[in-house]
């Protein structure tokens, strides 16, 4: 069957004001330690215009201190004297990508609050120095900003009785405000058609993850944006075309007219929560690996063929289950451009009429799984029409603009690489007020400090009680830590010396924290999946696997403000907690096979200088293999359940079923199934060289990526491992279920 598709270029449409991305929550963080060059090419990849997602807008954070979701984002407010500007990398992002385009357009949004603010007097002065240091020091002046907190409170009489006639009196008149960025409802549609003033003093309303809007919305008088919705989840391409998705039907369906997808890019590590999605991943500094997602060609058969001021023909604008289209000519101008999305797996065929417009032939540009951004051979259009037929699983552009390109370098991205070890940070090469190579604050701010210009550089938790920011209001920041490191990184010793300086009050508990094998940094105010030593300001240690003490003991008379050096070893099962030199405990346990480094405090003041990571063994590495990998064999019922990022790659098999198995090869001296264990976790029983063991899944909470079975010790070579689900549940169980969605292999190849 034909669809017919008519499109009149004298027709009525909105405006077209861009498709975007949000940089939030550290997910930029690490491209700043990119090698210059690679930093260079993934930049172009996002902002260059046509060459890559040529994006036509940048939301940056407006930091608080608070953890958004993945990360934190410096304030350049701690108080209502402090000011800097330059903290975090939100601003620094946002210069580069306006290098690149003149005429991108900036918005941006806070998360948390800083806690000195408790009126609207400093609520202004926080928003305004932000705004002028973004103008003097960086030389950007934004487009939008959102008022309020992002999918959070909203405050109308704010809006206008103090922030807009205060920003037209301060030399921003041109600053447009949208609002509530809520991720519930579209409730500021009917207060906007009501509140005159309000109307007045916004430019545009915005919601989060709806691609649909009522009534009330649509004939409010204000442009509409989507304002924050999924960016791609990256290992399903599948999820690049759901995102074409979203941004057709948030104009066919919803009449929004700005699209901005969250995050940008994902230059996060994969253990913080709501990583493994983005146009372009960038995890890697160490190396300068980045890979080019599909999602990023996606975006490009919009954002290279149209651009903010074009104009919609709403005629031609249409979605359904199966796919959609986008219509829009420039105004005044000659370009037209038409795309389509087919995410069925049948071909489907389109019969286009159009009227009004002076087109004789269209140039086609294409992307499917197997081929991404690749130019076919001009339509003709004969007495206003044309025909095509759209593969399934495609996305197709129609067009009478010219100069797109699929960018390329000269040289392909580095290979990934292992995290390098041994390694050493003295904290000698910095600025005052960075942060570290590769550090990801999840709470607090760790920076660089200097107590005299004859002073060595030290490493400092900065955040108190009085500067502790108040939280998201959907996502608690937890006591202050920072993780560095690869996540593959497995039988390692790391070291530090550190020291609290004096506590802010006698009720705050002060400590020292330092962890391994960091695999997972959970949502919540929880510490880090990790094994970890924390020594406490009275002398208390506690030996931890994430919040599960282990061990704990007393040092006698113990100075919280000498310097000591705190030291953990993994090897293996077997973690050992050392403190000045001396061993203070030793356990078994295999529950997190690898991961990477902790640096943590209490709200106070520490300072940490000399960390060291170095291997234990020739192979201090793991390798380590998603669930989807073709090669570990699934046989029975076993289904995928995860989408959420407390899985590896948003993955997670399960069955329940007596005498289901996952086979597979490796070639290597230890291995270890990752998966979750909870109340509904179920018996296995695994074999592996002529040994039979069964183990439970079963735990009173939620553990992700934990090992359901590991053996080490292996003699070289290959091997066979078969994990069978027995059926049975485990005792306190309230099921028989087995969740896995990763296997680690060291000390060899890997999979075979």
């Amino acid at each position: 069957m034909t669809t017919t598709v008519h499109i009149d270029g004298n027709g009525p449409g909105r405006v077209f004001e861009g498709i975007g991305g949000v940089t939030s929550n550290g997910m930029t963080r690490l491209l700043r330690d990119y090698p210059p060059r690679q930093q260079q090419e993934i930049l172009d990849y996002l902002f260059r215009p046509q060459f890559g997602a040529s994006l036509h807008v940048l939301k940056v954070e407006i930091g608080s201190d608070a953890n958004g979701t993945a990360g934190t984002e410096p304030s350049h407010m701690r108080s209502e004297q402090d000011f800097d500007i330059t903290r975090g990398v939100g601003l620094w992002f946002a210069r580069q990508a306006k290098d690149r385009n003149p005429h991108l357009l900036l918005d941006a949004i806070r998360w948390g609050t800083p806690r000195w603010i408790t009126n609207n007097e400093q609520k202004y002065l926080y928003y305004k120095n932000f705004l002028d240091g973004a103008r003097v020091h960086f030389g950007l002046d934004f487009n939008y900003l959102a008022p309020d907190e992002n999918e959070g409170s909203y405050s109308p009489r704010w809006v206008t009785e103090v922030l807009r006639p205060r920003l037209d009196a301060d030399g921003y008149r041109g600053l447009k405000l949208t609002g509530a960025d809520s991720n519930t409802d579209w409730n500021i549609a009917p207060v906007v058609k009501g509140d005159p003033r309000l109307r007045g003093a916004l430019y545009a309303i915005s919601a989060h993850y709806h691609e649909d809007t009522p009534d009330s919305a649509r004939n409010c008088g204000l442009p509409i944006f989507n304002s924050e919705d999924l960016a791609p989840y990256r290992h399903h391409f599948s999820c690049a075309l759901d995102m074409a998705h979203k941004i057709i039907q948030s104009y066919a369906s919803g009449r929004m007219v700005q699209y901005q997808m969250h995050p940008v890019i994902e230059a996060i590590y994969d253990s913080t929560p709501y990583s493994c999605k983005s146009i372009l991943t960038a995890a890697q500094p160490w190396s300068g690996h980045y890979r080019v997602e599909p999602g990023l060609w996606v975006t490009a058969q919009f954002t290279q063929f149209m651009r903010p001021g074009w104009q919609y023909l709403d005629e031609g604008c249409w979605c359904d289950r199966d796919g959609g289209c986008l219509a829009l000519r420039e105004s005044g101008g000659a370009g037209f451009t038409i795309v389509v999305l087919n995410r069925s797996a049948q071909e489907r065929s389109l019969r286009f009429q159009l009227e009004h417009l002076a087109i004789d032939r269209l140039h086609v540009w294409i992307t499917t799984e197997r081929e991404q951004f690749v130019q076919r051979g001009d339509l003709s259009v004969e007495q206003g029409i044309f025909e095509t037929v759209l593969p399934a699983n495609s996305v197709c552009t129609f067009t009478t603009t010219t100069g797109q390109r699929k960018g390329a370098f000269e040289e392909p991205p580095p290979a990934p690489e292992h995290f390098p070890l041994p390694y050493m940070e003295d904290f000698q090469s910095y600025a005052p007020g960075g942060q570290p190579r590769y550090a990801v604050d999840q709470g607090g701010a760790f920076e660089l400090f200097q107590e005299s210009s004859e002073s060595p550089f030290r490493l400092r938790q900065l955040i108190s009680p009085a500067t502790r920011p108040i939280d998201w209001r959907l996502r608690a920041t937890p006591e202050p830590y920072t993780i560095l490191g690869g996540q593959e990184m497995r039988n390692y010793q790391v070291s530090v010396r550190a020291c609290m300086e004096e506590l802010p009050s006698p009720d705050c508990e002060g400590y020292i924290l330092l962890g391994a094998r960091c695999n997972l940094a959970p949502l919540g105010n929880v510490p880090a999946e990790c094994y970890n030593l924390c020594v406490f300001h009275n002398g208390q240690w506690h030996l931890r696997r994430g919040p599960l003490v282990l061990v704990a003991g007393l040092l006698e008379g113990f100075a919280p403000h000498n310097w000591h050096t705190l030291a953990l070893r993994c090897q293996d099962d077997r973690i050992q907690a050392i403190l000045d030199g001396v061993l203070l405990a030793q356990v078994q346990d295999e529950s997190i096979p690898s991961g990477q480094v902790v640096l943590g405090s209490g709200y106070h003041q520490v300072q940490y200088e000399d960390l060291r990571i170095e291997p234990l063994d020739d192979c201090p590495y793991c390798l380590r293999f998603p669930a989807m990998d073709p090669r570990l064999q699934m046989r029975g019922s076993w289904r995928e359940t995860g989408s959420s990022s407390n899985h590896y790659m948003r993955t997670l098999m399960v069955s329940g079923v007596a005498g289901d198995t996952l086979e597979f090869s490796f070639d290597g001296t230890a291995v270890c199934v990752l998966g979750m264990k909870d109340k509904s976790g179920g018996r296995i029983r695994v074999e592996l060289d002529g040994m039979c063991v069964e183990r439970d899944t079963w735990y009173e909470c939620p553990l992700y990526r934990e090992s359901l079975f590991t053996a080490c010790g292996l003699a070289s070579g290959a091997h066979r491992l078969r994990m069978t689900v027995t059926g049975e549940q485990c005792m306190n169980a309230i099921g028989t279920l087995v969740h896995f969605n990763a296997v680690e292999v060291s000390g060899g190849s890997g999979l075979l």
